[in-house]
């Protein structure tokens, strides 16, 4: 939520950024860090999203569904890359645990300062190239499907109360009570019968 924030400061964007902050902040709420499971980054997602539709200039959320849908693997791949970038940093754990023995007087600070220094480049570096190639592919697919469809691909009908709701079932999720997804269902049988009332 508050990088859709920083992003409508930023750009202006608040009609565009901070719904579909919400949107993805609602899809993956059902997942979230427990133990050593990683989440997928909707944070990536988010932000492709949202650079995409300021490249092609997109202001409405008929516009924002495909390129949300095509948004998402940018968030299930970030955990691999998280993962792998977890098992390179751990190589220099035993080296650490060897520096917490009172005994080592090698120069410590300066290896564990090294070793902070070089996982965050690592990470920064890594996740940008990340980024930059996906969303690269992102503009590119979205780009080749204009030029065969002669225009920006658009789910007519469809607002951000549509997609909120959608995005809603990873709240009902999360809450793990049976109870829950019968009331929401219920609600759900209740909005339609009314509205076709």
């Amino acid at each position: 939520m508050a990088i859709g924030f920083f992003w409508a400061v930023i750009t202006g964007e608040w009609e565009l950024a901070l719904p579909a902050a919400i949107f993805f902040e609602l899809f993956w709420l059902d997942l979230f860090p427990v133990g050593t499971y990683i989440p997928p980054n909707g944070a990536a997602a988010l932000v492709a999203t949202l650079a995409t539709a300021s490249f092609f200039s997109l202001e409405f959320p008929s516009q924002l569904v495909v390129p949300m849908v095509l948004a998402m693997p940018a968030a299930l791949l970030s955990p691999y890359l998280e993962q792998t970038l977890r098992q390179r940093h751990n190589a220099h754990h035993n080296r650490l645990l060897a520096l917490a023995n009172p005994e080592s007087h090698s120069d410590e600070q300066h290896f564990v300062d090294k070793v902070i220094t070089k996982a965050l480049l690592q990470t920064l570096c890594v996740n940008f190239i990340f980024f930059f190639l996906y969303l690269l592919v992102l503009i590119s697919t979205i780009s080749f499907a204009y030029e065969i469809y002669g225009g920006i691909i658009e789910c007519s009908g469809v607002s951000w109360s549509y997609l909120w709701f959608f995005a809603a079932l990873g709240g009902v999720l999360s809450l793990r009570v049976r109870h829950a997804y019968y009331s929401f269902f219920f609600f759900l049988f209740a909005v339609v019968v009314i509205t076709n009332l």
